[in-house]
């Protein structure tokens, strides 16, 4: 693996590193941003990427965005780079802001009250959730009791407001991304072949 670490992080450094990175959030999106406009693909294809990125960041399949956009950029003839570049949108510090505006659009769609879901609820849901999951994975081995019949109150007053709301932000923002990344990539394309046109034919009239 060409970017495999030498000395394996401890799985808390890992963790801490996915939070805050060593270099900070900005610097990383800034580092991000200047392997976009490298990327040697077209501009559509780089900015169809983030786009696609950038709306699967808003899904509530937490765990899948990678896998969902690397399918999606796959289906629809994206660059792949760019769709996991894209996903960095999501992140520990944008998920409590992307998840309370997914949450208060979902529901006032559905016609229910938006102030019926503040961020510890919902962490605590999520909790209850997954713990339910486990302890019926579980009982498939004849450990405990299956618990999944409390699931169904999770996905109508979580999930599907969540994925609504979620997919209304997510088609704008990736709307937004394709047409703010196209043009940036395409000006830098552009620039970079007429910087590598003078340098050719600097060297062409000294040889």
């Amino acid at each position: 693996m060409v970017f495999k670490r030498r000395d394996k992080l401890h799985w808390v450094e890992s963790l801490r590193s996915y939070v805050l990175p060593r270099a900070g959030w900005w610097r990383t999106l800034v580092y991000l941003g200047h392997r976009l406009r490298r990327i040697p693909d077209s501009p559509t294809r780089i900015a169809r990427g983030v786009a696609f990125g950038v709306f699967i960041s808003f899904s509530p399949l937490f765990g899948f965005h990678i896998i969902l956009a690397l399918l999606m950029a796959k289906v629809f003839r994206a660059n792949i780079i760019a769709a996991l570049a894209g996903t960095a949108i999501g992140n520990p510090l944008t998920f409590p802001f992307i998840i309370g505006a997914a949450l208060k659009i979902g529901t006032f769609v559905l016609g229910r009250d938006p102030a019926e879901h503040d961020l510890k609820h919902v962490a605590q849901t999520f909790r209850e959730a997954f713990r339910a999951i486990w302890e019926s994975f579980k009982s498939l081995f004849g450990f405990g009791h299956s618990n999944l019949h409390g699931l169904g109150d999770f996905f109508s007053d979580i999930m599907l407001p969540y994925a609504i709301g979620g997919t209304l932000l997510g088609l704008i923002f990736a709307f937004a991304g394709f047409y703010i990344t196209k043009p940036i990539i395409l000006a830098y394309q552009k620039l970079r072949r007429k910087n590598l046109a003078k340098k050719a034919k600097k060297k062409h009239s000294e040889g």
